[in-house]
């Protein structure tokens, strides 16, 4: 493999063997000439050639050196950098044009470069908008099914055969954010977020089927049902898995899996069943006595008062405790039927405005919307059509046209009004009316049954000033936050929640031999109260961001707040904005560690000036017992074997070296700063592929050499 090092400071060394060549040849001549003077001229002192030999060798390694240093800064560096520039432009696509000012001495080579360079991205630039063009089709074809799959009410995901995760929709991140391995993500174990066994079992079960061919004749083909629950134990779920096969049929690749959650389902239905062992025994005990008691009155045995009159009460108790029992079952069976049909949160607005525009039967009816808005729970579609039915046969018996809408709330109940001008109706007429099947209802459901359904009523009233009213209470939605789904980090607008190509990628025997490129990263970055941890500074924010198969995953970001426990110093907040306002409710670093560590996994971390982070990190493994052990790479000495430990290797020197926009708002922030360092590290693993950097160890050897270096360096 060449040494990437040796590459770089050979031109350099080559130009001064150069020179000092020259310099030996110089005092070798020098040398010669004063022994050949003082052969032929033995009368001049030897003090005196020695003296003007020395002066002579002296002046001629002065100027030797002198033009050797103007020579290295005029030409050798000033080549190495539009070399550093030329591929750069060529491996890593950085947009920025070459400096004007470096090889001004080079003449018409250095002109020269630039023009290549300008070409090559104007050229590059013109691939990439054919290629745009060519696959604007696909994209919107993906963008489609992207949508789907991100709002489709069920979890979807796809993984490897060792449960990677290679796909994911919105459903599924928000469902399984509470694993013990951190949060749903690209190339994370789907084992740690779902109780592994029921996965495992499934899997088993299917390739077993597809091994021996039975896939063909059985009734659900490469898919197996299974229940299972969340890693915390918190959810239940009911799943359905999928082998996936390869391109010819020949071996499992992967599996999919789709789940609801059941939880509540499940309760219910344990619920349920436990009632109805319950009023099994005791209605049984009861018929027995009643039975008893039946084969009393038969025999017509004699008996006396006093014990006729203990067997009419026992035969009135048990009586009436039947038919208690048995309406506490008519009871239970509605609030089943209740539940099993499916209730949805609405805004009271959107509903009466869906009745306002319903008009069903052509008729030219006015219906004013009026009231608070309410979140309701309630099958808005039914409730529509019910009122709307409601408003036609009212607008015919009562000859009006026009209505008000209204919502108001009492206590735990709303009530969704139908104003009038008028009269009530009766109630045997809207008896009638609640009798009558909705046309386009589920089947003949009646308006009786969509009131069963939610477990209400409705009734006509009169108000004051010539107004009536048809009242129609509802369940009001319980806690609704009218927010997006929780989440550790907000979503990207089209997060990064598929990649195919983990299908193909082949595994290392050690990550050591792992291609840079196919590594999993978590680049990260902190800020701190100070420069100083070991004089007391600490951590007031940490954040991370994904990088999977070359992609930033700006959909899979950490950003934490940390409380420190201390004031944060002024001159610190004036650099990251962080505020001791801004932490006082976050959580202290016990907490937030656990969950950063979670979300790393066993991904690679990377992090700009490395060092400086970690050691912050590393201060908390007592209090927190964690230890970040994972392989660390920094992109400062990555860009020094690159560039050269002379140039600007500062984030910001970087950021415009590859075309990297740091918007001003986020420079000096964690998540900012991080994203920012993610860009680079992309850049910088382009850049180190031709220099016969490519595997992680490699990375880490030539990071070693730059510590190195910077060590002697400092010595002198």
């Amino acid at each position: 493999m060449p040494d990437g090092w040796a590459e770089r400071w050979n031109l350099r060394l080559r130009f001064f063997l150069f020179f000092a060549l020259i310099l030996l040849g110089t005092s070798a001549s020098i040398a010669g000439a004063m022994i050949y003077l003082a052969a032929a001229a033995p009368q001049v002192p030897v003090n005196a050639l020695v003296l003007g030999g020395g002066v002579a060798l002296f002046a001629s390694a002065g100027l030797t050196l002198w033009v050797w240093l103007k020579f290295d800064d005029h030409v050798a560096q000033p080549l190495m950098k539009l070399g550093a520039e030329l591929r750069a432009s060529v491996h890593a696509g950085t947009p920025r044009e070459i400096p004007q000012d470096t090889g001004r001495y080079l003449g018409l080579l250095a002109p020269a470069v630039r023009e290549a360079a300008v070409a090559l991205l104007e050229a590059r630039a013109d691939v990439e908008e054919m290629v745009a063009v060519a696959t604007a089709e696909a994209d919107r074809q993906k963008g489609q099914l992207e949508a789907v799959l991100r709002d489709l009410q069920q979890g979807v995901v796809i993984c490897t055969l060792d449960h990677k995760v290679l796909l994911y929709n919105r459903f599924a991140h928000h469902l399984l954010d509470q694993g013990r391995s951190g949060p749903l993500g690209l190339e994370r174990r789907l084992t740690g977020l779902v109780a592994g066994q029921p996965l495992r079992h499934s899997l088993e079960r299917l390739t077993r089927r597809f091994s021996s061919g039975r896939y063909r004749s059985h009734k659900d083909g490469l898919a197996a049902q299974f229940i299972g629950t969340t890693a915390c134990g918190h959810e239940s779920l009911r799943g359905r898995m999928s082998l996936i096969l390869g391109e010819e049929e020949r071996e499992a690749i992967g599996y999919v899996v789709t789940f609801d959650k059941v939880t509540d389902e499940l309760a219910a239905g344990i619920w349920r069943d436990r009632l109805l062992q319950d009023v099994t025994r005791d209605m049984r005990q009861r018929v027995a006595t009643l039975s008893l008691s039946g084969e009393v009155l038969l025999r017509k045995a004699p008996m006396d008062d006093a014990a006729r009159e203990r067997l009419r009460e026992t035969v009135d108790v048990e009586t009436r405790a039947l038919g208690e029992r048995l309406d506490r079952l008519d009871q239970v069976a509605g609030d089943l039927l209740a539940g099993a049909w499916p209730m949805t949160e609405v805004y009271s607005s959107t509903l009466m405005d869906c009745i306002a525009a319903r008009r069903s039967e052509g008729r030219e009816l006015s219906a004013v919307v009026m009231g608070d808005p309410l979140w309701l729970s309630c099958d808005s579609a039914t409730v529509v059509d019910l009122v709307d039915r409601m408003m036609n046969r009212i607008s015919v018996w009562a000859q009006v046209r026009d209505f008000r809408l209204s919502t108001s709330r009492r206590e735990g109940t709303a009530y969704l009004d139908l104003l009038w001008a008028g009269e009530p109706v009766p109630e045997p007429v809207l008896e009638g009316w609640l009798d009558e099947p909705l046309e386009e209802a589920l089947g003949a459901m009646t308006g009786r049954d969509v009131l069963s359904r939610h477990k209400t009523d409705m009734w006509s009233d009169i108000l004051g000033g010539g107004q009536a009213r048809l009242r129609l209470p509802l369940a009001v939605a319980v806690e609704h936050q009218d927010r997006p789904m929780k989440s550790t980090a907000p979503l990207a607008p089209r997060p990064e929640f598929y990649d195919f190509d983990l299908f193909a990628r082949p595994t290392p025997s050690t990550i050591g031999e792992t291609l840079l490129r196919n590594l999993s990263y978590v680049v990260f970055d902190t800020e701190t109260t100070g420069l100083e941890p070991s004089r007391g500074d600490d951590l007031v924010s940490v954040a991370g961001v994904r990088i999977v198969n070359d992609r930033v995953l700006r959909g899979e970001i950490f950003d934490g707040l940390v409380n420190p426990g201390r004031p944060i110093p002024p001159a610190s907040s004036r650099i990251h904005g962080i505020t001791d306002d801004m932490v006082a409710e976050a959580d202290p670093v016990e907490q937030v560690l656990p969950r950063f560590y979670a979300f790393i996994g066993d991904s690679v971390l990377v992090a700009h000036n490395a060092a400086f982070d970690m050691t912050f990190l590393s201060k908390y493994q007592e209090r927190t017992g964690l230890r970040f052990e994972q392989p660390v790479l920094d992109t400062v000495l990555l860009a020094g074997h690159i560039f050269g430990a002379s140039e600007s290797l500062t984030l910001d020197a970087l950021a415009e070296r590859f075309g990297i926009v740091i918007p001003v708002e986020d420079r000096h922030t964690a998540l900012g700063d991080a994203l920012a360092t993610a860009e680079v590290l992309r850049k910088l693993i382009a850049l180190l592929t031709p220099l016969g950097v490519v595997t992680l160890s490699d990375a880490i050897e030539v990071s070693n050499r730059q510590v190195a270096l910077r060590r002697r360096q400092r010595r002198y």
